[in-house]
């Protein structure tokens, strides 16, 4: 995940960065620090990240070349 994959997945969901916060229990500023591409995550928050995004419909995609973000509808969503 990168820095603007992030930040578009949270504008697919219209959250702001305190609702991604409660919701993974991670902290804003560690969040913003992330997005402002001032240090790379721990792999464990990446993984908080990722599942909390994949719980709301939100995949990301790609490689070094070429990355990006997909919203899968409500419709088509398991569960």
């Amino acid at each position: 995940m990168t820095p603007r994959q992030l930040r578009v997945a949270r504008g697919f969901l219209n959250w702001s960065r305190t609702d991604l916060a409660h919701l993974t229990a991670i902290s804003v500023e560690t969040i913003r620090n992330v997005e402002c591409s001032r240090y790379n995550p721990a792999p464990a928050t990446l993984k908080k990240l990722e599942r909390c995004f994949a719980d709301h419909g939100v995949s990301f995609i790609g490689d070094q070349k070429m990355q990006g973000v997909v919203l899968i509808s409500k419709a088509r969503r398991k569960g």
